[in-house]
């Protein structure tokens, strides 16, 4: 005898396929079939250990992972998008997802030609692991007020940038990925210039690559202080480990500034940028990714809770007696509010993709042309759609968690752990 769900299925109207090429491309059913192939075979990628981990363990785990994936990688010479794609199917948040989607992608499009030359190479086959260091105790989205000073030093013929956090409240905080990994750090810093008046100008903030730990030890460096905050809030980002990172007068070379866009000779010559929002680049690029994904986390939350919905019954008709329960599914409230919810996922995977397409466009007029013009609407948008997209994402998966009842409650049903996951999103990135 058919189960519901068969039957639910069999009685669907639709044809499902033209759907799926939708919100799936085909190009990347294709990378994303032939990377899931193998994780399905690995013992690590088994989900039903997570419920019982502490948050120590939870983090040991997903460094397991990111080991484990960059042997996939090597054994079945995975290029940059299939390695990629294995760290989406993983499920989880893993320490080395801000160095992929971050730390390189900025070091990118704001370094020089140079610069991608000496780093990039070495971050790819992670000889360094970043992490992007810009919120402080004090300070988040206001860049211009951080308290963590780059202040360059050509005295006695240095060179250099003496990188501070100017005190506790300048120590940067919810660093993702540092808390025992990462060994450099991309730093939002406010740039300081001494002149020859004796004064120092203060030029605003600037993206400087500062090693925060020994490639040969592992040991923070002289003058870094740095470690993981512990637990976050109900047990959400467990496997990440976010970091406080304090600088002590620690000194870099001045090629360690991010130098595409604007620039600082030997000497302390500088040339401003040509647009004064470039300094907000790097936050547009974490938001770049954002409506996308959490449109598939609500829509992963809402089909889990759908299923559910046509497999639990719960009252008979009024008068009937000794019939069948109703599925909860077909109560008009509970239509009401998940079918919204799964359109609204639709939506923002639909309109995210859209925002990536554009965001990459102007990236690739950026850093090849210094062309600018994108780059105020593409800011605006990835501030709008950042905020829309994770309050109403955040408050649809728990809406799909209470169409489940208690059982929506249980850890095992996936989509509080989502929803824990993903809680966060609405404020990080401003």
């Amino acid at each position: 005898m058919p189960t519901d769900l068969e039957l639910a299925r069999a009685s669907c109207q639709l044809d499902i396929n033209p759907i799926h090429d939708l919100l799936l491309l085909p190009s990347r059913q294709l990378l994303r079939n032939k990377v899931r192939i193998i994780l399905e075979k690995e013992p690590l990628w088994d989900l039903t250990v997570r419920p019982h981990l502490s948050q120590a363990q939870s983090l040991l785990r997903s460094l397991r992972l990111c080991h484990r994936l960059l042997q996939l990688r090597k054994l079945h010479s995975w290029s940059q998008e299939e390695y990629r794609e294995a760290i989406s199917l993983s499920d989880d948040s893993l320490p080395t997802t801000l160095h992929e989607i971050a730390f390189i992608n900025i070091i990118y499009s704001q370094g020089t030609d140079e610069q991608r030359e000496q780093w990039l190479p070495r971050c790819q086959r992670l000889e360094f692991v970043g992490c992007y260091a810009q919120t402080e105790v004090a300070h988040g989205s206001n860049v211009q007020g951080l308290m963590t000073t780059a202040t360059y030093d050509c005295e006695d013929g240095r060179d250099e940038f003496i990188i501070d956090s100017g005190g506790i409240e300048g120590a940067k905080w919810w660093i993702g990925g540092a808390g025992v990994l990462a060994n450099v750090a991309l730093v939002q810093a406010i740039l300081k210039v001494p002149r020859r008046d004796g004064g120092v100008e203060s030029l605003g903030p600037h993206l400087f690559i500062v090693p925060i730990r020994s490639l040969r030890t592992h040991l923070p460096l002289p003058g870094v202080t740095v470690g993981d905050i512990g637990p976050k809030a109900y047990g959400g980002l467990a496997c990440v480990d976010n970091a406080y990172i304090k600088f002590d007068n620690v000194r870099i070379p001045r090629g360690n500034m991010l130098m595409r866009f604007a620039e600082l000779a030997r000497g302390g010559e500088y040339t401003k940028a040509k647009h004064d929002k470039i300094s907000y680049g790097s936050m547009v690029t974490l938001r770049a990714g954002i409506p996308e994904n959490i449109g598939w986390a609500l829509g992963k939350a809402v089909t889990t809770a759908i299923r559910y919905c046509v497999v639990r019954r719960q009252f008979t008709s009024p008068g009937e007696q000794g019939g069948s329960e109703i599925q909860v599914i077909n109560y008009a409230s509970v239509k009401h509010q998940l079918f919204p919810l799964l359109a609204q996922s639709y939506a923002f995977i639909l309109c995210g993709r859209e925002f990536r397409n554009q965001y990459a466009q102007m990236q690739e007029q950026l850093v090849t042309r210094g062309d600018t013009s994108m780059l105020p609407e593409i800011h605006s948008l990835s501030t709008a759609l950042k905020v829309a997209t994770t309050n109403d994402a955040v408050g649809g998966m728990e809406g799909a968690r209470r169409a489940m009842g208690g059982h929506g409650f249980s850890w095992m049903s996936g989509v509080g752990v989502w929803w824990a996951n993903y809680t966060p999103s609405q404020t990080y990135e401003g």
